[in-house]
This record gives structure tokens, sequence and C-alpha cells, in this order.
């Protein structure tokens, strides 16, 4: 195959690769927009969780593929080492995903705390280092106004997120479970049990709770696991902080140029999860998160924008190459 038929070979499937991504999210957005609602018992079928689980967890698998390419590429410009870090990052998302998916929808454990919050926990640390070797070996020259800029979002940012996690307060739990428990005695008892003797205790027929599936090990570990969840939620409150701190920094730093592209692809994928995080927060805080709600689209937008970030560097870097290769020839 001629050099020229190679670099168009190679246009064609960055291309393809892109009108995939772009398909991708928009098929993600159509499935929450047409499916989210839950059904007559306020519940997400099971069929929904799985499908928003395949959409989210296999755009960040497929993102993670696509940065180790760059990574094991010799060509890419940002280096090898940016690529290594945020495909570690979106691969340890991934394994995050699936273990929440296993506990909360196939185990029907709580959530609040899981393993797979150690996975999305380490993906911030290794997205931030990632990100913070873009930026680090290149001499930031901003100007005052740029530095208010990356200043003002990370002020903003720091503040949206102590509010939702810390000044947003939902009713108390146990005031709305109060009433639920009142009506289904009085319903169900006159149905199920004979009336009582007269002066005799009443009986409270006992609920079926459904046999739990989790493996004998997840059990002790999700007891564990429970103590940590104040810490665990203050370690997220100051990941989203970081990443967009850092997400800021890289949107300014690299506004113009031909390889200020990707970067851009890049915060916006970091803008994403953090916009993703904060609605996280605060529907927990008040009281009203539901697995599937439409926010979570951002969570598949957020691994698309890192996917096509990784698409266009591999593109740019292997493009800018073959061109100086021409010149001096």
């Amino acid at each position: 195959m001629s050099k020229s038929a190679s670099a168009a070979s190679s246009r064609s499937l960055t291309t393809l690769t892109v009108a995939l991504g772009v398909a991708w999210g928009i098929v993600a957005l159509l499935f929450f927009l047409l499916f989210s609602s839950p059904g007559v018992d306020g519940e997400q079928p099971g069929w929904f969780l799985v499908g928003i689980t395949i959409l989210e967890a296999g755009a960040f698998a497929v993102s993670s593929m696509l940065c180790f390419r760059n990574w094991r590429s010799s060509q890419i410009v940002s280096g090898r080492g940016v690529w290594l870090w945020i495909g570690l990052g979106l691969l340890s998302y991934t394994l995050g995903n699936l273990l929440f998916f296993l506990w909360g929808t196939v185990w029907g454990l709580d959530p609040a705390v899981s393993l797979g919050d150690f996975f999305y926990i380490l993906s911030y640390i290794f997205l931030a280092g990632g990100m913070l070797q873009a930026v680090l070996p290149r001499r930031l020259n901003l100007e005052p106004p740029q530095w208010l800029i990356v200043a003002g979002l990370g002020l903003g940012g720091v503040l949206i997120a102590y509010f939702v996690n810390y000044q947003v307060v939902g009713p108390s739990p146990t005031a709305e479970a109060a009433p639920p428990v009142v009506q289904l005695v009085q319903t169900v008892a006159p149905q199920q049990t004979p009336l009582p003797a007269e002066g005799a205790a009443p009986v409270v027929p006992a609920l079926e709770e459904e046999p739990n599936t989790a493996p004998a090990w997840v059990l002790p570990l999700d007891q564990r696991l429970e103590p940590f969840q104040s810490a665990v939620g203050l370690l997220y409150v100051v990941a989203d902080c970081i990443l967009l701190v850092i997400a800021a920094t890289l949107l300014v730093a690299f506004w113009g140029g031909r390889f200020s592209q990707s970067w851009k692809l890049i915060a916006i994928a970091a803008f994403c999860l953090y916009i993703a995080d904060m609605f996280f927060a605060y529907s927990v805080n008040v009281g009203t998160y539901q697995e599937g709600s439409l926010w979570e689209v951002f969570w598949t937008f957020s691994a698309i924008f890192f996917g096509l970030g990784a698409v266009v560097e591999h593109a740019i870097s292997t493009q800018s190459r073959r061109s100086t290769r021409r010149r001096r020839a």
C-alpha cells in the first residue's frame, strides 16, 4: 500500500471512529429520553438498568482502549505516559461501573459504598495524573484574564460542590418511612390473619425478604465498607474539584492551535463528569435519587468525549509526522 493510500485509510478510520462515537452519544441520549421514566411501581425495569450499564461501561471501556492505542504509538505528540494514565483511569471507571451494577442491581445491596467506589476513586487519581502530565511539562504563560477564568471556574466549581454535598439536606428518612408501615398494618392484617382475641397483642405479619444472591465474601465486605461512606463522599468532592480546575487549565492553555482540539475534548469530558457527579450528589442528599435518571447520560458523554479526544490526538499526531517528513524530503 502506498503512503497516500495509507494516509487516506487512516483518515477514513478516524472519521468512522468519530462518527461511531457521536452515534453512541445520540443512542444513549435517546435511550434515556424514551425509557428513563419509572414504571407504575416507581421502579426502573431491569432491562433498562442493564441497557444504561452497557452504554456507559461500554463507552468507558472502548475509550480506554483508544487511549491505550495512543500509549502504544511512538508518534503521539503529548507523550505516551499521558494516555497510559488516562486509559488506566477510564478502565478503572469501567470496573467501578460493573461492580456498582453488581452491588446494587444484581445482589440487591446498598451501593452507598461498594467495592466499585475503590475503582471510581482510583480512576480520578489516574485521570488527574494523566491530565497533569499534559499540562505541567509545558510552560504556562497565561495572561491575567486567563488566570482569572481558571480561578473563577475553579472557585465556582468548589462552591457548587460544597453546596450540593453539605448544604442541601433532604427530609428525614425516618419521617418518610413511617406512614407506609402504618398503612401496611391496617390494610393487610385484617385480610391475612384472624382477629386476635380480646386483650391479646396484635399480630403483625412479617414481610418476606428476597433471598440474597451475593457471594459469601461480599456481605462481610459490604458491612466493613459501610462506615466509610462519609470519607468516600469527601474524596469524591475533592477529586471533582481537582479535575474541574485541571480541565479549566487545559481549556485555557490549549485554546488555540492545531493540537488544542484533543485537549478541548478532554476538558469537556471532565466537565461532563463533574456535572453528572454534582447531580448525583444533589439527588442523593435530597433523597430523590433513582438509578437511571436522565442526567446520568452525562457520565456516558464524559466517556465518549475522552475517547474522541484520544482519536483526534492520534490522528493529528500521525498526520503531523507525515507532513514533517514530506517537508524534509
